[in-house]
C-alpha cells in the first residue's frame, strides 16, 4: 500500500457515542496530512430490537411504573424518529420478554419486573418476512393452478376444513394456516420456491411473529376475512384460473400486511 498502514481504534469526544477513529499513516507513523475521520460503530441489530432495548433500559430505571400504561405507538415513533411498524414489534419483543403486556385496541402496560428477562428475544422481523411472502406467494398460487396434483388439491381440502372448525370455534392454527400456505408452494411444481417459501414459514414460529399473529388471530373480523381470502385463493386454484388465484393471494397478503400495520392502540 506504498508505504501506507490502516489503523483501527476507539474513540470517543465529548457528547458523542463510542465510535472507531480511522486513519491513513504514512511509513514513518505521521497521519497522512494530518487528517483523522471519525466513524461511528455501526450496529447490525435489527431496528425493532434497538428500539425495544432503549424502552427497556427505560422501565428497568424506573421511568414507568408497573401496572402503567406507555405512551402510544404513534408518541414513542415520534420520539424515537422510526415508524408506527417498528414500534410495533418493539413492544411485542419486549411483551415477548416479560416486560409489557400488549392490549390490541389499548396499548402497551408495564408488567412487574420480577417476571421480566434482561434479554429480549432476536429474530426476523415479522413485516419483513410478509413483504418477501408479498412477492413470492401470489406466483406460487398461479403456478399451483396448472400443476397441482389431485393429493395436493385433497391436502388443500382438509386444511381448509381444519381452518372452518377452527374459526367456527374463535379459534385460530397457524399449523393449519402453514398447512395450506406450503400445499399450495408445493403444488406449484417449483422446488426452489417451495423451499424459500418453506423458510419464510419456519420464520413465523420465531417468537416474536408468533406473538404478532396471534395479536392478529384475537380479532375476530380479521379471521372471517382470512378464511374468505382462503376460499378464493383455493377456489382460484381447483378451478385452473391462475390469474384468480394469483389475484386472490396478493389480496389476501395484502390485507394481513394491512392489519398488521393498522392501528391497535
Amino acid at each position: 500500500m506504498n508505504g501506507k498502514t490502516i489503523k483501527l481504534s476507539s474513540g470517543q469526544t465529548s457528547g458523542q457515542k463510542q465510535g472507531v477513529a480511522l486513519w491513513v499513516e504514512q511509513g514513518n507513523g505521521t497521519a497522512a496530512l494530518g487528517e483523522r475521520m471519525k466513524l461511528q460503530a455501526v450496529s447490525n441489530r435489527k431496528l425493532y430490537i434497538q428500539i425495544a432495548d432503549q424502552i427497556r433500559d427505560q422501565i428497568l430505571a424506573g421511568a414507568v411504573e408497573p401496572g402503567r400504561q406507555l405512551p402510544s405507538e404513534r408518541d414513542l415513533a415520534v420520539s424515537l424518529g422510526v415508524s408506527r411498524p417498528t414500534v410495533r414489534e418493539a413492544l411485542i419483543a419486549l411483551e415477548v420478554a416479560g416486560f409489557v403486556e400488549v392490549r390490541v385496541g389499548v396499548g402497551a402496560f408495564v408488567r412487574d419486573q420480577s417476571k421480566g428477562s434482561a434479554a429480549l428475544p432476536e429474530g426476523h422481523s415479522p413485516i419483513e418476512i410478509m413483504r418477501v411472502r408479498r412477492l413470492l406467494e401470489p406466483e406460487a398460487a398461479a403456478l399451483a393452478s396448472q400443476n397441482i396434483s389431485p393429493e395436493g388439491t385433497a391436502r388443500m381440502a382438509e386444511a381448509m376444513r381444519r381452518m372452518q372448525a377452527e374459526t367456527a370455534n374463535n379459534r385460530w392454527s397457524s399449523e393449519s394456516d402453514r398447512m395450506l400456505h406450503l400445499t399450495i408452494a408445493e403444488g406449484s411444481g417449483n422446488t426452489m420456491l417451495r423451499e424459500v417459501l418453506d423458510l419464510l414459514w419456519n420464520s413465523r414460529f420465531e417468537v416474536v411473529d408468533t406473538k404478532f399473529h396471534e395479536h392478529l388471530a384475537s380479532m375476530s373480523a380479521v379471521r372471517t376475512h382470512i378464511m374468505d381470502d382462503h376460499a378464493r385463493i383455493v377456489a382460484g386454484i381447483v378451478q385452473g384460473n391462475a390469474e384468480a388465484a394469483r389475484e386472490a393471494m396478493a389480496t389476501h397478503l395484502d390485507f394481513v400486511t394491512a392489519s398488521m400495520l393498522g392501528a391497535w392502540d
